[in-house]
C-alpha cells in the first residue's frame, strides 16, 4: 500500500512537471544565457548574487524564488521555494529521464519516508520537501560543481 502511494506521488510530481508552464528556464548542464528570458517569462524580479566561485541567478515571483547557480557559463544548479513547484522538464532538461527513471525506481523499492525526498540518478540529483503551499527543492549535478562547493552551499 505504501508502495503504492509513493509512486501515485511519483506519477503526480511528474505530472505537474510535464504539464506546468513556461518552459524557458536555465537548464542544468547548459549555459546560463537564457536567465534574462527566464525572468520574462516567470515575470519576476531578478537579482544577481555574486559567490566566491559562482553567481546566483535569482528570479523572484509570487509564487516561487528561483535560484540558477552558475559558474563560468554554466548552470550547474538550481534551488527553489515556493507555493508551488517549478517547471521540472524545463529545469532538469536532459537529466529528467534519468530523474525521472531514477524516482519510480525508488518509489517502487522502498516505504515512504517522512520529510523530503531525495532523488540520485547517475548524473543529477533532485532533493524536493515540504508541503502544499510550501514547497522547496534543488537539483545539481555533482560533477560540474566547482572546486570548493558544497551542496550545502545550494539553498
Amino acid at each position: 500500500m505504501k508502495h503504492r502511494l509513493v509512486l501515485e506521488t511519483v506519477v503526480a510530481f511528474s505530472l505537474i512537471a510535464i504539464i506546468d508552464l513556461p518552459s524557458t528556464w536555465a537548464v542544468l548542464g547548459e549555459p546560463a544565457s537564457s536567465v534574462e528570458t527566464d525572468r520574462v517569462a516567470l515575470a519576476g524580479q531578478f537579482k544577481m548574487i555574486p559567490a566566491q566561485r559562482y553567481t546566483i541567478n535569482e528570479i523572484t515571483t509570487s509564487e516561487l524564488v528561483l535560484r540558477e547557480y552558475v559558474s563560468g557559463d554554466t548552470v550547474f544548479a538550481v534551488a527553489w521555494r515556493g507555493r508551488r513547484p517549478p517547471h521540472l522538464v524545463s529545469l532538469l532538461g536532459a537529466y529528467f529521464q534519468e530523474y525521472q527513471e531514477a524516482s519510480a525506481a525508488a518509489a517502487s523499492t522502498g516505504p515512504v519516508k517522512r520529510g523530503g525526498t531525495r532523488i540520485q540518478a547517475p548524473h543529477v540529483v533532485v532533493e524536493t520537501g515540504g508541503h502544499a503551499g510550501d514547497v522547496r527543492g534543488r537539483a545539481y549535478i555533482p560533477s560540474l560543481l566547482p572546486p570548493g562547493v558544497t551542496t550545502e552551499m545550494i539553498q
